[in-house]
């Protein structure tokens, strides 16, 4: 099929590339010149495992285009439209910005091509794309949906090997060109209306920071009370009702999705009416837990007589260079505001406006290396020998 991408972030471009290595033509389209020029000239502008691996492949690249605007695009062959936009919390109305969902839509829309599948991917409320959909005229029930699940660092394994695949609408024509689209994938298929798809999406991403956090709770018991955290998590895991997947401790849960995606769950119904105690605390519990991790290595850094803390990976967690709501960055401020001595060690990302270092050998001695995430054995046992020989201290947050 030809299919066009609109926007080329960590969905658009791993659903692009994807659907290229399948053998399909795909156009994508941002409005961002510099990251069209970056993918033009055969660069990603991020970093995802394996993303590469395709994107380099010659005959791959062949299938791909890469546009700044829609005026350029061959529209009377387009059969898929799968917009993948941002759409970020916006801070002042702590509500969903849908401006870049609202132009894409408009754009496409403007077309007059009814036998287009518009498809979006980007996570909206219900009642949010209903208004997009009112202000620029146009006829919501002529939408698809089709939520994605892709996890950063496993993002291109997640596409060629997903759990499920939804696909939310009205209009069984449009169902079945997607349902064509996806054939030759290994999973159930889930068709359903389109605001029981977007419910699938949000309260997919309102489980698992509800996991995180119940495991972050449990790591803090655990440690009140003296125990094995280890063996306790083990212990609960192995029940085949809870499982042992996204069951790790952590400084606490950040990244793009799991903070905005709880603040319009809340968002969604009038808690006046519904009473939902447990998803309306998630954000809450979390916050107590970052506060409680910078505390734990306050503690450990006066105990141990150091002078300071040295926080390993900069990205909000393993296998990216994403920094959205990066829980290295939130602890970094609090410490900075406390005016304590604070160091990010990365060994490839640097971050503005924040003292970072890239090399093991600029840590300085007497210091609280924190290692915010899982790294690869030869980076930890870097760290490890140079702890040794510095009179420092190794503290794992998620351990």
């Amino acid at each position: 099929m030809n299919i066009v991408v609109v926007g080329t972030g960590y969905v658009g471009l791993v659903t692009g590339v994807g659907f290229a290595h399948l053998k399909h033509e795909v156009t994508f389209i941002d409005l961002d010149k510099n990251k069209i020029k970056l993918l033009n000239e055969k660069k990603l502008p991020f970093f995802e495992p394996d993303l590469d691996k395709h994107f380099e492949n010659s005959k791959n690249f062949e299938r791909m285009n890469f546009l700044t605007n829609y005026e350029e695009v061959e529209w009377d062959d387009v059969d898929v439209v799968f917009i993948c936009v941002q759409t970020p919390n916006n801070v002042s109305t702590n509500s969903v910005d849908t401006k870049f969902l609202e132009s894409a839509i408009g754009e496409i829309a403007s077309l007059n091509r009814d036998d287009i599948v518009i498809t979006v991917k980007s996570t909206i409320p219900p009642y949010e794309i209903e208004n997009v959909c009112k202000k620029i005229g146009f006829n919501k029930e002529k939408l698809t949906f089709n939520p994605e699940f892709l996890r950063e660092g496993s993002a291109v394994y997640d596409f060629f090997n997903p759990d499920r695949i939804v696909i939310g609408g009205y209009d069984q024509n449009k169902i079945n060109i997607l349902l064509e689209l996806y054939s030759d994938f290994n999973c159930e298929i889930i068709v359903t209306d389109s605001v029981s798809s977007q419910l699938i999406k949000y309260l997919a991403n309102t489980y698992l920071p509800l996991r995180l956090t119940f495991v972050n709770e449990a790591s803090r018991l655990v440690n009140y009370a003296n125990a094995n955290l280890e063996d306790v998590l083990k212990g609960v895991g192995m029940d085949k009702r809870i499982g042992k997947q996204y069951f790790r401790p952590s400084p606490s849960w950040g990244g793009s999705c799991f903070p905005k995606d709880l603040v319009e769950v809340n968002n969604f119904y009038d808690n006046e009416k519904l009473e939902l105690p447990l998803i309306s605390n998630i954000i809450k519990s979390n916050d107590i837990h970052l506060h409680w991790t910078i505390n734990k290595m306050m503690s450990l850094k006066d105990s141990n007589n150091l002078k300071n803390i040295v926080l390993v990976g900069a990205a909000f967690k393993e296998n990216t260079d994403d920094l959205r709501n990066s829980p290295t960055l939130d602890v970094y401020k609090i410490l900075n505001e406390d005016n304590s001595k604070v160091l990010i060690y990365d060994s490839s990302l640097s971050v503005e406006n924040h003292d970072c270092i890239n090399s093991v050998e600029d840590i300085p001695d007497n210091s609280l290396i924190a290692i915010m995430y899982p790294l690869p054995e030869n980076e930890e046992n870097k760290l490890k020998e140079k702890s040794q020989n510095s009179n420092s201290v190794i503290y794992y947050p998620w351990k």
